[in-house]
């Protein structure tokens, strides 16, 4: 399978403004910018992928893909197909949806928590497979990037880095993950699947 997109990528200021600290909703709305221009589009709909990666305090290198064209964005193809080995690399927030408070009392709707450390390889293993990848489970490896909170509030977020080797096994879910990311909070920035030249 040929999956044709649109890619970009921009060093800027990350869009906080003078004096606060980075938000993913920085990251959020700098993205809105770079991906939108001065394009109009319907509340609720976002038909785009990113990732922001903080090199310095001022300067976040941000990459944008879509299937649809934007704003200096190149026209790029990738094949997929059954057998296909990438070596992949995310960011995630490692989280399991709970509906126990931490004294154990049943919540009205469930909450998402910090995932225990020895639960991120079989979390991040089982959500690849619902997604058309079977990850290596050797070459798994985590870097923090730190914790950011998603906008300006006590709640912070712990976001890491994943790197594996990822075999394709079903095409059209691989492709469809491709183009629209592999997990939750990613209108913030979280799932962009990143080829990177090993695992």
């Amino acid at each position: 399978m040929q999956v044709y997109y649109y890619e970009a990528s921009a060093l800027c200021h990350p869009g906080n403004p003078p004096g606060q600290s980075v938000t993913l909703d920085n990251h959020h709305r700098t993205a809105w910018q770079l991906f939108s221009g001065d394009a109009h589009y319907p509340q609720q709909e976002r038909p785009f992928v990113f990732r922001a990666q903080a090199l310095t305090k001022t300067q976040h290198l941000f990459i944008i893909r879509s299937a649809v064209p934007f704003p200096h964005a190149e026209k790029r193809v990738l094949s997929l197909t059954p057998g296909t080995t990438l070596a992949l690399e995310w960011h995630w927030v490692p989280t399991v949806a709970t509906r126990l408070s931490p004294s154990g009392e049943r919540l009205p709707r469930s909450q998402h928590t910090l995932a225990p450390r020895e639960r991120w390889e079989h979390l991040v293993a089982e959500r690849m497979q619902r997604q058309g990848w079977a990850l290596a489970p050797e070459s798994l490896c985590f870097y923090p990037q730190g914790r950011w909170p998603l906008k300006h509030s006590s709640t912070q977020h712990t976001v890491v880095s994943v790197r594996a080797q990822a075999t394709v096994v079903d095409a059209t879910l691989a492709a469809a993950a491709w183009l629209q990311g592999v997990s939750r909070l990613r209108a913030y920035g979280m799932g962009m699947l990143c080829a990177c030249p090993s695992a």
